[in-house]
């Protein structure tokens, strides 16, 4: 079995007072928002999916299963699994736009700072190994194998394959 659903206050994309909490969460303590952040934008992308699929199988609907309140507890439904989801990190979305959205406010180090990092510089004309090139004898004896392998004879093909018994 999965853990306890986490029953707290869910903040969602679509709750006006937390996006005005989340601004000023931003401005105190930008890591906490930018997760939370990621976090709702991976829940809005998972109900997308959820919506995504819910519509490819409405054809094979029956009408008997077809209504408003249905349409209205699947939608809500699916928001409710979607930020479940996004609250586990289920797919890595919410984790991968956090690293990426980290690495792009990361100031760029000065080339002053990467020259001092380094242990010893890089030469600017390596030494080179050259690469044999095959003689006309190689070639006139065509590209053998280092190991003969044995030819089967084609009997040994026709016989039906029995899994090792006989």
């Amino acid at each position: 079995m999965s853990g306890p659903v986490d029953t707290s206050a869910a903040r969602s994309y679509t709750d006006f007072s937390g996006l005005g909490e989340l601004r000023g969460k931003a401005q105190k303590d930008q890591n906490s928002a930018l997760k939370e952040s990621a976090q709702q934008f991976e829940g809005l992308f998972i109900q997308m999916m959820l919506k995504s699929m819910r519509e490819a199988n409405e054809p094979m609907k029956d009408e008997d299963n077809k209504s408003h309140a249905l349409e209205t507890f699947e939608g809500m439904f699916d928001k409710e699994v979607s930020l479940q989801m996004s609250k586990r990190g289920a797919l890595g979305v919410a984790d991968f736009m956090e690293r990426a959205v980290k690495q792009q406010q990361a100031p760029a180090p000065s080339t002053d700072a990467l020259l001092k990092s380094r242990d010893k510089g890089i030469a600017l004309n390596p030494k080179q190994q050259p690469i044999p090139l095959p003689t006309a004898a190689d070639l006139s004896k065509g590209f053998a194998l280092e190991k003969a392998l044995p030819l089967k004879s084609l009997n040994e093909f026709k016989t039906p394959f029995t899994g090792g018994r006989k």
